[in-house]
């Protein structure tokens, strides 16, 4: 996975370009924003557009495994703009469009992977921070149970995440099994998150929202978790392997 040389100034840049104010500007295509233009063009200057491009070819040259963890610093920040998308389209090129069509897919579970992160981060802390009846929230047992059941989704995606990255660019099946799971988490970690924080989480100042939405809108975008479980039994079924065998030589 990408070293802190990468993903601290990565995370730093997101943070400036991309508050949760501006996160909303672009959401409601504000004029002043451009869309977004403004907030990508500062990511085109800072050069993380080539990340996936050779060296050769004037880019980073980082592996698909180097560059998942910059796109789930894309989920944690909620980013509204294309920064992922143009990454593989500029590694890509010309290239299969199956290719770019797994490669898209593995982002978007990379992004849900990030944004569901937060919501736990944010979950947690508010559950430690939100006293009623005299204790914080989180003491009581059913919320509790919640949560863990959120941590247990959380870690799931991003394991999916990463394993389909760990290969290089994600074939059909590492790219399906990615976004299966992430796709058919994202509901449960959002439910939760909003269950967690109640009335509150709803209103339109609350940042909860820019997280439950995006991950709802990434489940979604280029099909959500019955495609892509869809195309990974038909490939399960085409194979003369045991299932068990399929998963273990395709997947590990």
């Amino acid at each position: 996975m990408v070293n802190n040389e990468f993903l601290e100034p990565f995370e730093q840049m997101l943070g400036e370009v991309f508050p949760p104010a501006a996160v909303r500007a672009i959401e409601a295509g504000a004029s002043d924003t451009g869309g977004g233009e403004a907030a990508m063009q500062a990511v085109e200057e800072s050069g993380f557009l080539d990340a996936l491009v050779a060296e050769d070819a004037g880019g980073a040259g980082l592996a698909i495994a180097d560059v998942a963890p910059l796109w789930m610093a894309l989920g944690r920040h909620a980013v509204p703009a294309p920064v992922g998308q143009t990454m593989i389209e500029r590694a890509a090129g010309d290239s299969d469009t199956d290719k770019r069509a797994n490669a898209n897919a593995l982002l978007r579970a990379a992004l849900i992977a990030g944004a569901a992160g937060r919501l736990l981060d944010m979950a947690v802390a508010y559950a430690n921070e939100r006293v009623q009846f005299g204790k914080p929230i989180g003491k009581q047992q059913a919320l509790q149970q919640n949560l863990a059941v959120m941590a247990q989704d959380v870690v799931a995606v991003r394991l999916a995440v990463e394993l389909a990255a760990s290969k290089g660019w994600p074939d059909m099946a590492q790219a399906a099994t990615a976004k299966s799971v992430a796709a058919e988490a994202a509901p449960r970690i959002a439910n939760t998150a909003h269950a967690v924080f109640g009335a509150i989480g709803i209103s339109a100042e609350h940042d909860l929202g820019l997280y439950t939405r995006a991950i709802h809108r990434w489940r979604l975008e280029g099909g959500a978790e019955t495609l892509w479980s869809r195309q990974l039994g038909a490939a399960v079924l085409a194979s003369t392997q045991p299932s068990v065998d399929w998963v273990r030589e395709t997947l590990f």
